[in-house]
């Protein structure tokens, strides 16, 4: 297993945001599946839903949005894995001890390193301070998708 991707960062495969573009060339770059569990999933899906909720999206860009998740699924571009719910709550208490009095880690943020920490993976690819932080705790190499740069002739 080579990286986990926040959710945050998954987001920006399914919609053109900041950081979309390089994000995206990024993952084809490793050419690697993007492992996610279920919780990952139902953060995406809900992702979605305010998105559309706040009116960031149209009702179609939710719809295609939603079937292309579906299809990076189906495909493989996507690979659910299954947590062991008990070793991750334990791990992120550990995290948290470490982190959270000094950086404000939310228990999602240490959640999201200790499945990152359990699965086996290498990397951490966030865009976001606390998660960094926790990931290097956890001995995790950090992969900072805001100084990832689109590839050469795209950007």
């Amino acid at each position: 297993m080579h990286a986990y991707h926040d959710t945050g960062v998954v987001l920006k495969l399914y919609f053109q945001e900041s950081f979309s573009e390089a994000t995206n060339d990024y993952v084809a770059r490793q050419g690697l599946a993007i492992p996610v569990c279920l919780f990952q999933e139902t953060e995406i899906e809900n992702a979605m839903q305010l998105k559309l909720f706040r009116k960031e999206i149209t009702v179609a860009q939710h719809a295609r949005a939603m079937q292309d998740l579906v299809d990076d699924v189906a495909i493989g571009r996507l690979v659910r894995r299954p947590v062991n719910w008990i070793e991750a709550f334990s791990e992120a208490r550990k995290l948290s001890a470490a982190v959270t009095a000094k950086n404000g880690c939310r228990t999602l943020d240490v959640l999201h390193v200790a499945i990152g920490k359990l699965w086996g993976c290498s990397e951490f690819v966030t865009m976001d301070d606390r998660q960094i932080a926790a990931a290097r705790a956890a001995g995790l190499k950090v992969v900072d998708v805001r100084r990832l740069r689109p590839a050469a002739g795209r950007g």
